[in-house]
């Protein structure tokens, strides 16, 4: 699916100045180099990762998951599964096989909900893992996409977008709208499935559902992704359920021209493989794309006569170009939803609507060829290593939210290039960076003189033995003990590498 030959990089060369006495070098810098997928463009922001000095930096784990507690809270769904086959610690570890049951599909592996705490000042938050990649059909059909490959993504489970907006109120019916869409963005994201439901109401006899609409969404031009149904990227639709939600019917507006643009949209597909051909969700996948102003859409609900229904304005966005690529396109707004009678909802009569969905944000995606992490051997995935996307793993955005980590697998439709374990995940971990414990300066003195001050310390890189104490030579309200061990101690901040020897 990603090709991976063809990329494009366009270089530049910054210089920096600054007002300090030393001499600073040019730095090259690869901009936006981008990797073709089908006809779309998706842009790498990879380079090698020169982290900040172990001496001075303390990794701090928050949260980390061996999978030897039978993988609790964990959702595997199909196509993952706990194994004792291949592991990196203890005895266990996730696997999604890469054999005749996993061919032509994408498989979730879903962390259980995680409360990360806030960082402080100078703290940065990262995340790794351990990997086993043995799927050698990476690109078994030599036509330079990637056929077998795997992705890694962050959904904070706050983040949902649909909102009463006043933004572009220019463009709007009567002043606020329902918009999907992020105020700083200023409009939507790529891997989104955003929803607005109606409250529930009874379908009067030869009801009408109305609604004055609009979007601006990415166009279905070209739309392909082999091995799928996709005639469409980004997508937007309206459903209906009469169980309370827990299963939708695809509603088609009536008129010439209000018709859907494309039958599968990959914006759905990308997010939920049940969307495509044969799963359980491929009759909702039929959506908008492209632009189309403001207007009133009409949906014959006559069928549903009598029952209690709930009305569902979707959006879903694919894993590349959105409004960071596109500033014109802001997604899909939603004004004056009405059933004659019984329903009318729009953000200044509090109508009780109620959203839901998922925010992911893409971390990265990668392969197993013999050049990447993993290749058929247990490594650590860290910072630096990333084929593409966040590549040194900062997840800092993260801090303070409750998370879902979500590993995915996909398979093309065949092995041709020969079949494997497949992919084997353990000792996932999130983990902080302190900032840098430096020592104050010692026999710090200052003089001053005309308009300025001069400074001296002693060396900071003297070197040799010393001595530390640390006690106050009193023993006043101290612990003791009878019997047993124990120890006690106090941190010692040096700025260099040293040796203890008692």
């Amino acid at each position: 699916m990603k090709r991976f030959i063809n990329i494009t990089v366009v270089s530049t060369i910054l210089i920096f100045s600054m007002l300090f006495s030393r001499e600073v070098g040019e730095i090259n810098v690869e901009v936006n180099p981008t990797i073709m997928n089908d006809g779309k463009e998706y842009i790498i922001n990879s380079s090698d990762f020169s982290g900040n000095s172990a001496e001075s930096r303390e990794e701090i784990i928050l949260w980390e998951e061996d999978f030897e507690n039978n993988a609790e809270g964990w959702t595997t769904g199909s196509g993952w599964q706990l194994t004792t086959d291949e592991y990196n610690s203890e005895t266990h570890s996730m696997n999604s096989p890469n054999d005749a049951s996993t061919l032509n599909g994408t498989y979730n592996l879903l962390s259980p909900t995680l409360s990360i705490a806030p960082l402080g000042d100078g703290e940065t938050m990262n995340f790794g893992f351990h990997l086993l990649c043995d799927t050698p059909d990476v690109d078994g059909d030599a036509d330079d996409y990637l056929d077998d490959y795997y992705a890694i993504s962050i959904m904070d489970i706050d983040a949902l977008a649909w909102h009463a907006s006043g933004s572009d109120v220019a463009d709007s019916q009567d002043g606020n709208t329902y918009w999907c869409g992020d105020e700083e963005v200023g409009g939507y994201l790529d891997s989104w499935v955003q929803f607005l439901d109606t409250p529930s109401f009874t379908v009067p006899s030869g009801g009408t559902l109305t609604a004055d609409m609009m979007w601006t969404i990415e166009s279905d031009a070209g739309a392909t992704v082999a091995g799928s149904c996709t005639d469409g990227w980004d997508a937007a639709n309206v459903r209906i359920s009469t169980d309370g939600g827990a299963t939708w019917a695809l509603l088609h507006a009536s008129g010439m021209g209000n018709g859907y643009d494309f039958d599968c949209g990959y914006g759905w597909i990308w997010n939920d493989a049940e969307y495509d051909t044969g799963g359980s969700l491929n009759h909702l996948g039929a959506g908008w794309g492209n632009n189309k102003d403001w207007h009133n859409a009409s949906f014959d609900l006559s069928a549903y006569t009598g029952q209690d229904a709930i009305v569902r304005f979707a959006f879903g966005s694919d894993p590349a170009y959105c409004t960071l690529d596109e500033s014109g396109i802001t997604g899909l707004r939603v004004d004056n939803i009405m059933v004659s009678g019984t329903l009318d909802c729009s953000p200044e009569n509090n109508c009780d609507t109620s959203v839901s969905g998922a925010v992911w944000v893409d971390q990265f995606y990668d392969y197993g060829d013999a050049d990447r992490p993993g290749y058929q051997a247990w490594e650590e995935y860290v910072p630096g290593m990333a084929f593409n996307g966040n590549v040194f793993m900062d997840i800092s955005e993260f801090a303070g939210k409750d998370i879902i980590f979500k590993v995915q697998s996909r398979y093309d439709d065949n092995n041709d290039g020969g079949s494997g374990g497949g992919l084997y995940i353990d000792d996932v971990k999130i983990y902080k960076i302190s900032g840098g414990n430096y020592p104050a300066p010692a026999g710090l003195t200052a003089e001053a003189g005309d308009g300025e001050a001069t400074l001296s310390w002693n060396d900071m890189n003297a070197s040799g033995t010393d001595d530390f104490q640390y006690d106050n030579d009193s023993f006043t309200n101290a612990i003791t003990m009878e019997s047993g061990t124990a120890w006690a101690g106090e941190r010692i901040d040096l700025a260099g590498s040293s040796t203890i020897n008692s």
